[in-house]
């Protein structure tokens, strides 16, 4: 699904006029509330502990202050521990509120960050560590550098990537990657001053004559590290890479992941799911390679599934009873699968949003009723998350419309409907004020649910079949 950044520029402002009048505490609310919608808001995150240093200068620490925030460090790694990444972001800046120097919670809170793939407000938390020296403590510090190097290299900001290993080296002159890493960027520059030249004019030898063969060989091995597959040659030789980078090590499960997912990539099914086995049984506390055989499954089903689709399209219909078999298949795989990572991660509103869409799906498939109760109660939890509002609070009417609970339905679609801006007639909107004026029409208010099908009529009359609607609705009943 992707990370979806939400518009928080009015909430920061509030905050930034909060902060002006000393209302500090509410200001740091409105600050958590904006990193909470868009925890990728780098200046949200930055004006949030700017504020807490504030108060926490102006007011002093206490010893309750301290014991508190102690108390909170303790369930922060336990969240971070048992890997629920959402809920540990929530406690450590709980804990950041009473002390917003502690270094051990700044460090799981960016390490958090970068788990749930939040990578900007990772980078400016472990920043604020380097601001801070983490406290005067060189090992939290070489650990904080080392993060940093990796998510600059990770979006591409390479001189920032060398200057972090080089202050890793200084640290920690033992430091055993920073000399190999520092080589690798060296050559990752060089492949990208090379590019430049060539885009400027320069072409042929008189661009490539100042690359070694071993810092080409490098530079093409970075290219595909970053994703650069183009042909099937690309992903042969990336696959020797990874088979290389298991041989030096072994023991790192995340090797034989990523040489999963590009055994994947070139629709080997059999190498890809041995790979993925292999990355669960070097780490069988970690569940998401496990979660990966899932997909992996998901997947090969859903190609099955769209050869069938396709047969039955092109005019073969012996396919049918075939399609509907493996189609129930796969809902069933996807239920089973997506209720243990429900109890693995129980904070993620990801997977509980995904679990709930296919409840929705079976109950609607299946013609069972009570399979709307399971996907309701979901999307009660993750209608609370801005990324997923909308489709939650759409779903869920829906939901209630399908047991015949109409007066629920048209709560919740006015409830959606209600925060988005009224001047914002997007497809959210239409969805929810077409699901709601069928609703309306189900639940024998002819006039109203005519009214309410008019709004999308007056803005799209290609949506749907809202003409229809109108005119079948305009006629006597």
């Amino acid at each position: 699904m992707g990370i979806i950044n939400v518009d928080v520029s009015k909430l920061v402002e509030k905050a930034r006029e909060a902060t002006e009048r000393r209302n500090y505490d509410y200001a740091v609310d409105l600050y958590l509330q904006a990193c909470r919608m868009d925890m990728d808001n780098v200046s949200a995150r930055r004006e949030l502990r700017a504020v807490e240093n504030r108060m926490a200068k102006e007011k002093g620490s206490s010893f309750f202050g301290k014991f508190k925030s102690g108390t909170q460090a303790v369930h922060v790694n336990a969240m971070f521990i048992a890997k629920k990444w959402e809920s540990t972001i929530e406690k450590a800046e709980e804990a950041l509120k009473t002390d917003p120097g502690n270094v051990s919670v700044l460090m799981i809170l960016g390490k958090a960050l970068k788990e749930a793939g939040y990578r900007k407000g990772a980078i400016s938390t472990f920043e604020d560590i380097k601001t801070m020296g983490a406290g005067g403590n060189n090992k939290t510090l070489t650990e904080a550098l080392r993060e940093l190097a990796y998510l600059y290299e990770a979006e591409n900001r390479i001189k920032e990537a060398q200057e972090a290993w080089n202050n890793v080296a200084k640290v920690s002159p033992a430091d055993i990657d920073a000399g190999r890493k520092m080589r690798d960027l060296a050559a990752k520059s060089m492949h990208t001053t090379i590019e430049t030249a060539a885009l400027s004019g320069v072409r042929g030898g008189a661009a490539r004559s100042t690359q070694t063969t071993e810092q080409k060989a490098a530079a093409a091995k970075m290219d595909r590290e970053k994703g650069d597959i183009k042909t099937p040659e690309d992903l042969r030789l990336s696959i020797e890479d990874k088979r290389q980078d298991i041989a030096q090590h072994p023991d790192n499960p995340e090797n034989y992941s990523m040489l999963g997912d590009l055994y994947k990539q070139g629709s080997n099914y059999a190498e890809a799911k041995k790979a993925y086995e292999q990355a669960s049984q070097k780490n069988a506390t970690n569940p998401k390679y496990i979660f990966k055989v899932h997909d992996l499954e998901i997947w090969r089903m859903s190609n099955l599934l769209k050869a069938l689709q396709q047969k039955f399209q092109t005019g073969d219909k012996t396919v049918a009873p075939q399609y509907e078999k493996d189609r129930v298949a796969l809902m069933d795989f996807k239920l089973n699968s997506f209720l243990e990572r429900e109890k693995q991660y129980s904070t993620d509103s990801k997977i509980k949003f995904e679990l709930a869409n296919i409840y929705f799906d079976l109950a609607h498939g299946k013609g069972d009723k009570t399979l709307y109760d399971q996907a309701i109660m979901r999307f009660q939890k993750t209608f609370q998350d801005p990324k997923f509002r909308s489709t939650s609070g759409l779903r869920m009417g829906e939901s209630f419309a399908a047991k015949g609970q109409y007066d629920l339905a048209l709560k919740r679609f006015d409830e959606t409907l209600a925060s988005i801006p009224t001047e914002l007639k997007n497809l959210d909107w239409k969805n929810l004020t077409y699901a709601k004026a069928d609703t309306l029409d189900k639940a024998g208010r002819r006039e109203d649910a005519k009214n309410a099908f008019l709004q999308i009529y007056e803005v799209d009359v290609a949506f749907k079949d809202v003409g229809k609607r109108v005119d079948e609705l305009g006629a006597p009943a």
